[in-house]
């Protein structure tokens, strides 16, 4: 039984996992489009009638007549209904190169990877257990609570050195979890219920949905791997947001950029409606966090 603290590696673990899956949802433009979607049942029945091509004027594509944040509005309901989605984002976190690449679904299945600066992980939740495997680098940057200038992310550092983020304590955790997965039961912590909310397709979405879609307009046409696409662009206090929106087939979410502030990146959704296939790692290679000592 080893001697590290659960109590250092819990909010260690909150750090690393939260900023880099909840900033899956927030890289990019994808939040002003959201906000352009003041949805109600009424409403986006009135928009889905609106949205349809007029015959006299094919050239006026999809959303002829609509505004931003009406195509937004149908932007996220055609979203919703995929059922099923992969999101890829790359941008900066806290000044921190962060990529994530993970498909998930309306069960709350997902899987898939993330990688900060140098470290990388790779993840899973199925039925709402999480399962979490990272490289030393990766191991190292959780014990310091994914701070650059390495201090713990435990609010109340303990005295007691095997609690603490020393290199004594760093290294056994490393160790500990060489080539293993670390694994997080249904609601047991709150870094399981971070990640698994980021896996949570209708959450995700549902984080998006906000009010006040002041400042959004529409741009100009585009294409996203080949796909015609109407952009919906937002300027504020220095920050460039885009998104891109499927101007042909289901008016998906495609694409988000950010460009300018302290967060820009880029967020790309694809594969909709696609399976998602992920199965339990096996026991022998499966480190429960609830034997970990307390």
């Amino acid at each position: 039984m080893t001697a590290i603290k659960r109590k250092f590696l819990m909010p260690a673990l909150m750090s690393a996992i939260t900023a880099a899956a909840l900033a899956s949802c927030s890289t990019g433009g994808a939040t002003e489009v959201a906000e352009g979607a003041v949805a109600t049942d009424a409403a986006g029945a009135a928009a889905k009638q609106a949205a349809a091509p007029s015959t006299g004027a094919p050239s006026a594509g999809p959303f002829a007549g609509l505004d931003a944040a009406r195509i937004a509005q149908e932007a996220l309901a055609a979203t919703r209904g995929a059922k099923s989605l992969r999101l890829t984002a790359e941008g900066t976190n806290d000044g921190r190169l962060l990529k994530v690449d993970f498909s998930l679904d309306e069960r709350g299945t997902c899987t898939g990877g993330l990688r900060r600066d140098d470290s990388e992980a790779e993840f899973t939740v199925l039925d709402g257990v999480t399962y979490l495997k990272g490289d030393d680098e990766f191991w190292r940057a959780v014990s310091a609570g994914g701070n650059p200038d390495g201090r713990s992310a435990d609010p109340d550092p303990s005295p007691d050195p095997s609690a603490s983020a020393g290199t004594g304590g760093v290294d056994q955790l490393v160790e500990l979890l060489r080539g293993k997965w670390l694994k997080i039961p249904a609601g047991e912590d709150a870094a399981g219920r971070a990640l698994g909310g980021a896996c949570d397709l209708d959450a995700m979405l549902n984080r998006l949905d906000t009010a006040g879609a002041k400042g959004l307009t529409r741009g100009a046409a585009a294409e996203v791997d080949g796909r015609k696409a109407v952009t919906l662009v937002k300027r504020q206090d220095g920050v460039t947001s885009t998104t891109f929106v499927a101007a042909e087939g289901a008016p998906y979410l495609l694409k988000s950029v950010s460009e300018g502030g302290a967060a820009p990146g880029t967020v790309l959704f694809r594969d909709f409606g696609v399976p998602v296939s992920a199965t339990a790692p096996p026991a022998a290679e499966v480190v429960d966090l609830r034997d970990i000592q307390r």
